[in-house]
């Protein structure tokens, strides 16, 4: 059976005397598990930080509107495929939800789980419920996908103060097609808050809370995966859109041949495709500003994809630093470059430099002395990109002149 899927994933904490945790959780139908008496109609699926060497039996705690709760032992735990180098990974926990045969045929769906293990006796005494998300519109539970693409955004650093660089950033995916946005933030500067919450308030982003960036390095490296794989899900089932790229906010996915990434998934994606891979050219946004194109009205004059226009030569493999759009109806398992696993019959499509290319835009220069060539593929938008990175600004910050902080 393909995945149905009628909940989405909502982060919380705690699961480990020894490692602050996020949980993410995911109802679907995919797979049928026996029971001697009751019938299975889905699962919860819960993304996690534990120890590699992780091998404990885990119970699963459904939490009802009323309180009541029902403990289901968790079908499946493993640890995520990536780095190996690392102590903690994530783990994805399958929890089965059934239905009795006896049972009322309407069945009141859980509003929170927890997981419980026993080499962790704070889980089973105080186990941390996290919240389902269900569909914004719940007629839209089983409804067709519609074409629209999110995107998913990595955590922002703490304390990060350039708001210029979010409102172009942003405004450049919706010239791009993107529809809507979904930020993970943490303790940012008094005017970072003020351009997300406009945003938020136009119904353009997500703000949601991220708090792992002060923790041990391996907990936030697979803070980035599980954040990930959130947002794809959530993506899928809260808002049902069919595709969402996955990125940090220094790059863009920019189609060479095609006015927008929308307008190539709409020719280009045959139904079966989980992911539109973009292979990595560097941009250095040390390098020397080109003004050239800069409109002399513009407020906000330095928009780094329209100043910085010299690249890497070298155009990366796919999956080394390369990023994607996926098809969220299809993924399983997300990575940071890459999917890992996927619906059976999906399958990845790399682009070719002539079609599209990520334009990563790095502050660290490397291999700097080696061949750059001009690409001004990100100036075809001639005065939109500064007269929409003004507009906003200029709603945001009208106080201050319309100008967006830079730091």
């Amino acid at each position: 059976m393909g995945s149905q899927f009628i909940s989405n994933i909502h982060s919380g904490y705690g699961c480990s005397s020894s490692l602050r945790c996020f949980h993410f959780v995911r109802f679907s139908l995919e797979k049928l598990f026996k029971h001697k008496y009751r019938k299975a109609i889905g699962s919860v699926r819960v993304f996690t930080i534990l120890s590699l060497g992780f091998r404990d039996h885990v119970t699963c705690i459904y939490r009802q509107r009323d309180f009541s709760t029902v403990k289901i032992r968790a079908v499946q735990v493993k640890p995520l495929p990536d780095r190996k180098d690392i102590k903690y990974a994530v783990f994805t926990i399958v929890c089965p939800l059934y239905k009795g045969d006896n049972e009322e045929k309407i069945m009141h769906l859980p509003q929170e789980v927890a997981i419980t293990y026993p080499s962790n006796t704070l889980t089973n005494f105080h186990p941390t419920f996290i919240p389902i998300s269900y569909p914004r519109n719940m007629d839209q539970l089983f409804a067709k996908s519609q074409p629209i693409l999110s995107v998913c955004v990595a955590p922002l650093q703490k304390h990060y103060r350039n708001v210029l660089r979010i409102a172009e950033f942003v405004e450049m995916y919706r010239l791009l097609g993107a529809k809507h946005f979904y930020f993970y933030e943490d303790n940012h500067s008094r005017d970072v808050k003020r351009l997300l919450k406009h945003y938020r308030k136009e119904g353009i982003a997500d703000i949601l809370p991220w708090n792992l960036e002060t923790y041990h390095s391996d907990s936030y490296f697979n803070g980035i995966i599980a954040q990930i794989n959130d947002c794809s899900y959530r993506a899928m089932i809260v808002d049902n859109y069919r595709y969402a790229a996955v990125v940090d906010l220094d790059e863009i996915l920019m189609p060479v041949n095609y006015n927008s990434l929308m307008g190539y998934l709409r020719k280009c994606d045959k139904g079966r495709t989980s992911a539109f891979v973009f292979c990595n050219s560097f941009f250095y946004m040390k390098d020397r500003n080109d003004t050239y194109s800069t409109p002399i009205y513009a407020r906000n004059r330095l928009l780094y994809t329209q100043t910085k226009v010299r690249r890497a030569d070298q155009i990366k493999p796919a999956y080394a630093q390369s990023k994607c759009v996926i098809n969220t109806h299809s993924v399983l398992e997300m990575g940071n470059n890459r999917m890992w696993k996927s619906v059976s019959g999906y399958s990845e499509v790399i682009l070719p430099p002539n079609v599209g290319i990520l334009h990563h835009y790095r502050d660290k220069c490397y291999n700097c002395k080696k061949t750059l060539v001009i690409d001004y593929t990100a100036r075809r938008f001639g005065s939109l990109i500064w007269d929409r990175v003004d507009e906003i600004c200029l709603q945001a910050f009208f106080k201050d002149n319309g100008i967006c902080p830079t730091s």
